[in-house]
Parts: structure tokens; sequence; C-alpha cells
């Protein structure tokens, strides 16, 4: 016997099913959703971190390498200190040789002191030298582009005015190679070319009679005195900035010391 079919209740039932269907397949994509936002966020936050611990390693190997420079700039800076104090105490034994020169050409009684007028004449510019402070850290900084890895400002503005300055010391360096230059032609005209090279290869005075004074020509040794007076005014100058040159190192090495704790 067939059972009597009620269609509302299969209708409601139908109904039920699909209700149920919809929630299932929201709850299955609400689901998928949720993961798919997990995983955007572990994704992010991983890469978020590589890139903070990349930037913690090149951060802490920036301040290796500043510290280093820092050290190998101080070592710079010291050996400069030391070039002006000997070019200065230098410049002293020049000056007196130039000053023994040109007041004892200028006697009367110039020809009986010929072995000494040519040894001072001749060993001034032996004795001379120019005054080349040390870039060698400075250079290397600023050909790799490390110059940027000096954090502190002021070091940083202390390093750039004192190497930047040093351009004029190279032009009075130039000056007095030409003054140099000029005078070793006069002195040529006036000595004995054979007595002035035992001077230089002795290093010491050498016998000589009068005759090893060329002449006595006022024109020409008055040439040769000028020439000593230009290249005194020369080194004057070149020592006057090697002077501030050296206060500015030492102020330089005092700041770098103080702010990075180095000896």
């Amino acid at each position: 016997m067939e059972e009597n079919k009620n269609p509302s209740l299969e209708q409601g039932t139908e109904k039920k099913l699909q209700s149920e269907e919809k929630v299932a397949t929201g709850t299955t994509s609400k689901r998928k959703w949720t993961s798919y936002i997990k995983e955007f966020f572990m994704i992010f936050f991983a890469i978020t971190l590589g890139f903070y611990a990349d930037n913690l390693r090149e951060e802490h190997n920036n301040k290796k390498t500043e510290l280093v420079y820092m050290q190998n700039l101080l070592e710079d800076l010291k050996t400069d200190t030391s070039i002006y104090d000997d070019y200065a105490k230098n410049n002293v034994i020049i000056y007196a040789l130039i000053d023994s020169l040109v007041v004892n050409l200028n006697k009367p009684e110039r020809k009986l002191h010929v072995n000494k007028l040519a040894y001072w004449g001749r060993i001034m510019t032996a004795k001379w030298f120019q005054v080349h402070p040390i870039e060698r850290t400075y250079d290397q900084m600023k050909s790799t582009g490390h110059l940027r890895l000096i954090r502190n400002r002021k070091v940083a503005e202390g390093v750039s005015y004192y190497y930047n300055s040093l351009y004029r010391l190279e032009s009075y360096n130039e000056v007095g190679m030409i003054w140099a230059a000029d005078y070793a032609k006069a002195l040529g005209k006036i000595f004995d070319g054979e007595v002035l090279l035992k001077i230089i290869k002795e290093r010491k005075e050498q016998d000589a009679d009068s005759s090893a004074l060329l002449t006595e020509d006022r024109i020409i040794l008055n040439e040769l005195m000028t020439s000593a007076g230009y290249f005194y005014g020369a080194l004057i100058l070149a020592e006057n900035i090697a002077k501030e040159r050296n206060i500015a190192a030492k102020e330089l090495i005092n700041l770098i010391q103080k702010e990075y704790n180095l000896e």
C-alpha cells in the first residue's frame, strides 16, 4: 500500500537541506579566507623580519668598519702632526743657512769664506723637503663611498674640513719647487760645479780656494741672494699653513678619541 506523500513536508525538508548546505559552504569558504589571511601575515612577518635582520647585520658591519676607519684615521693624523713638527724644525736649519749665505756673500771679504759659502749654498736645498700629510685612509674612504659611514656629525665635518684644506699645502710645495729651481740656476753661475757635487756627495764642507767662486759680479750675486730670499718666503708661507693644519689635526685627534673611545 502506497504511503501518502505530503508535498509541503517535502518542500520544507528540501529547503532545510539547501539552507544547511549553504551554511556549510559559507563556513568552508570563511575558513579558507581565514587561512589565506593567516598565511599572508605569516609570509609578511617572515619577510619583514628577514629585512630587519639584514638591516641589523648591515648596521653592525658598518659600525665595525667605521671603527676600523676611525682607528686608521687616528694613526694617519698622529703621523701628520709629526710631519708638521719635523717640517718646522727642519725649516729653522734652512733659514739659518740662507741668512748665513746672504750675509757673508754680501761681504767684500767673501773670497775668504768660499768653503763655507759653497757649503751653505749647496746644502740648503738638499736639506729641504716638502710637507706631505698622510691621506691614505681618507682617500680609501672617499674612493669606496665609505665616508658616509661616519655617523658622528662633528667628526664627519672635522674630517671633511681637515682633508679638503690640504690642497693649500700642495700649492706652496709647488711654489717652493719653483724658487728652488731658480735658486739652483743662480748657484751654478757663482760656484764651481765640481765643488758643489762633492758637497752633496759627502754632505760636508770641501777644501776649495778662491777660484771656486766663479764671479764677483754684483748682479749675479744679487740674483742668487734674491732667489734665496724668495725661497725663504715660500717656506715661511708653507710653514704657516702647516702650523694651522697641525692645530686642526690635533683637534681632530682629540675629537675622534673622545667620540669613539680610542687612544
